[in-house]
């Protein structure tokens, strides 16, 4: 009896799978120049001005300890983070991953300032996480300084097949061989509008192909062909996601080429893909893909920043920690940490909390594309606080007084809600424009003035036809 329990104990483990935990940060943004002598209107900078070599006058404004809300992260903000990464759960971690935008994003700082602070924050995590791989993307602060200086810098993380491809084009893949899964870290700056790709000249390549950059569509593409022959599962990881901005009124990232060609390899591979990972936004978002029928099939998560500072307005600093089964790689749920950056530099202490956990926060019972789907579509049922949760965990919990200054018009602004829905739910430039005037067009027809009953009513006819047209 005894040994038919055991058989049937362990036969159960195996089902379930061992649970792990992986860590994901992002958007540093580290400034070495910040001070707290230093004027926040300036880039919290320790500058002198000319009035008798005395220090800055006009609109001074002196900042804190860990931070501000207008500069990027100082180095007691970013030890503060990782520091509470080791504190909070230093056990059960299979790896970190760090989806790059380490520096910050002032162009005074040359490559051999620019190399060292990668330097620095390289240290502090293999100090940390000693026993762990951490794994990064390159963000797009971050290509300022060589592939080939980056993998010698990262080499201590990275296999030697991984280095191969990293030291030429900034992406890789990492296979976990025993547990059957296998993440794919995108150089998502080979995507990104034409404007932008002009950077990666500094990289020593003197032309790039515009239809795929650096070999990396038809890598990619391969490099899931393969996983899906060994019957393995998928994390896809980077720094700038598809789609568009939920913080600055629907601008996309990408260039439409290639944001249709990512979306359209999601489809594809589906089937094998567990989850997606990047950061960029700085805001706590989440996106789901759908199918060429409209049914949702794969789902995007966005981490925010440990900096709390970003041209679409503010947040608190976030770290997230995710829980997820190993021999499978499906997520179970995750932690989201965050720091109230005013209250910490009152008291000179930082002191990272839990903001929330998602399956509770959100009244899930599951991590997938249909869950989420679901949660999205919440977000216009005027009956439900589902919005209201996600507005607050958007800007990680930023104080009211300073979201107003930068919001949206809040939770209860039906064209808010309506704006974060369609940055959700439509991947690219021209179906989130075709969302969001279709509801302006609905609102305009039915005259100047609306209650708010009627308005929430018509919020929700209109999402139901988009859902019917996706």
């Amino acid at each position: 009896m005894i040994r038919d329990y055991l058989m049937l104990l362990s036969w159960l483990c195996a089902v379930q799978g061992k649970i792990g935990y992986f860590w994901h940060i992002t958007d540093i943004h580290y400034d070495p120049k910040y001070s707290t002598q230093g004027n926040a209107v300036s880039m919290c900078w320790n500058t002198r001005n000319s009035m008798e070599g005395g220090w800055m006058a006009p609109e001074r404004k002196l900042v804190g300890e860990f931070g501000d809300y207008g500069c990027d992260s100082p180095w007691s903000l970013i030890e503060s983070a990782v520091r509470a990464m080791r504190t909070h759960h230093g056990e059960g971690i299979e790896f970190v991953l760090w989806t790059g935008d380490a520096l910050t994003r002032t162009a005074d700082m040359n490559g051999e300032l620019r190399l060292q602070c990668l330097r620095n924050l390289t240290d502090l995590l293999s100090r940390t996480f000693k026993e762990q791989f951490v794994f990064p993307a390159l963000g797009h602060e971050d290509i300022t300084v060589s592939f080939s200086q980056l993998a010698v810098l990262w080499q201590q993380w990275l296999p030697q097949e991984a280095l191969d491809t990293f030291r030429t084009a900034g992406y890789y893949t990492i296979e976990q061989r025993s547990e059957k899964y296998r993440i794919i870290f995108l150089n998502t700056n080979l995507w990104l509008n034409i404007a932008d790709i002009g950077m990666l000249h500094r990289t020593g390549s003197s032309t790039i192909d515009s239809q795929d950059p650096f070999g990396q569509w038809s890598w990619f593409e391969l490099t899931l062909d393969n996983a899906r022959k060994k019957k393995e599962t998928v994390y896809i990881v980077g720094h700038t996601p598809p789609g568009v901005d939920d913080r600055e009124n629907g601008a996309a990232a990408f260039s439409e080429r290639h944001n249709t060609k990512y979306l359209r390899l999601i489809r594809l591979y589906s089937d094998i893909i567990r989850g997606q990972f990047f950061g960029h936004w700085h805001s706590d978002t989440f996106r789901v893909v759908y199918s060429d029928t409209g049914s949702p099939v794969s789902w995007i998560m966005m981490a925010p920043s440990i900096s709390p500072r970003t041209p679409g307005g503010p947040n608190n600093p976030g770290l997230r920690l995710y829980k997820f089964e190993t021999n499978t790689g499906q997520v179970l749920d995750y932690t989201q940490y965050y720091l109230n950056l005013p209250e910490a530099n009152s008291k000179g202490e930082a002191n990272w909390l839990v903001e929330y956990s998602m399956l509770e926060y959100y009244d899930l019972q599951e991590i997938t594309a249909i869950t989420l789907h679901d949660l999205a579509d919440r977000f216009t049922q005027s009956n439900d606080y589902a919005f209201i949760r996600y507005y607050a965990a958007n800007t990680v919990s930023l104080p009211r007084e300073i979201e107003q200054i930068w919001g949206c018009g809040g939770p209860l602004n039906g064209a808010c809600v309506l704006h974060h829905y369609c940055t959700v739910t439509r991947l690219n430039i021209e179906s989130y424009k075709d969302c969001y005037s279709s509801y302006a067009y609905a609102l305009a027809s039915t005259g100047p003035s609306i209650p708010r009953l009627s308005f929430h009513v018509l919020l929700l006819l209109v999402c139901a036809a988009l859902l019917r047209n996706r």
